[in-house]
């Protein structure tokens, strides 16, 4: 949509420049004719100049999904890649959803680290640290889906939870695709080179040192299960490609 109208902006202009050659070079007579002709031809080389010098130059490539899905002013960041963990409810069963968005053309590798307390909700039994490891091709807005239990005494609560990313563009950033930035969360050391990169929910040691974390609140919900059966699987899901057609 937005390449179809700088095309037609693009168009529009090589019109208004030959419009404004001719009204400025070959037409004579009658200035109370000529005049307007002039002036209005400069007028509009002027505003879809702008116009089409905004668009190349400022205006983002594609949506900010991420803030129209989560209704939020705010979001965290890793270097380009954008996302925010939510807690959501789907047929009864609790759900951890972390919400995703490169803001570059190119492919990234992203760590998503939470340290929920000791009393927490439950994707494993005896599980607690958790790394949340995917990857977005360039300019993806998707989600991962972790179902989790959340035990009786906890629903309803506000449950505090350490978090810090890190994220690595194998192919360097590219071109910015959204300007809008997210919020700094810390980070953590990954040995990016050291083995390959295996995506996936995987129970991490608490041991892992969390460079400057934040803490987020999550809303643990009521009437969902408080029990894992052991057949629950995370998925990831593209919400919307990448692409500025």
């Amino acid at each position: 949509m937005r390449e179809t109208r700088n095309f037609c902006l693009v168009l529009a202009l090589v019109v208004f420049i030959v419009w404004a050659i001719i009204a400025w070079t070959m037409l004579g007579g009658d200035m109370a004719f000529v005049w307007p002709q002039r002036i209005i031809s400069l007028v509009l080389i002027a505003a879809t100049g702008a116009w089409l010098f905004y668009a190349l130059r400022f205006e983002d490539k594609l949506p900010d999904h991420l803030k129209e899905v989560l209704g939020e002013e705010y979001y965290y960041e890793v270097d380009g890649l954008c996302f925010m963990p939510i807690i959501r409810v789907n047929s009864g069963r609790s759900e951890l959803s972390v919400y995703y968005q490169n803001r570059y053309e190119n492919p990234v590798e992203v760590i998503v680290h939470l340290r929920p307390p000791q009393e927490s909700f439950i994707i494993r039994p005896g599980m607690r640290d958790v790394h949340f490891a995917f990857k977005a091709q360039g300019g993806d807005f998707g989600v991962i889906h972790q179902p989790i239990a959340v035990p009786e005494p906890l629903q309803g609560d506000v449950i505090n939870v350490e978090l810090a990313a890190a994220s690595y563009y194998p192919r360097s950033h590219g071109a910015r695709m959204r300007r809008r930035t997210g919020i700094s969360c810390g980070t953590l050391p990954v040995d990016w080179g050291g083995a390959a990169f295996k995506a996936g929910v995987h129970e991490v040691s608490g041991e892992i040192e969390l460079i400057n974390p934040v803490t987020i609140h999550l809303s643990m919900p009521t009437g969902v299960k408080t029990v894992i059966t052991g057949d629950e699987v995370w998925k990831q899901e593209q919400l919307v490609a990448g692409t500025t057609t």
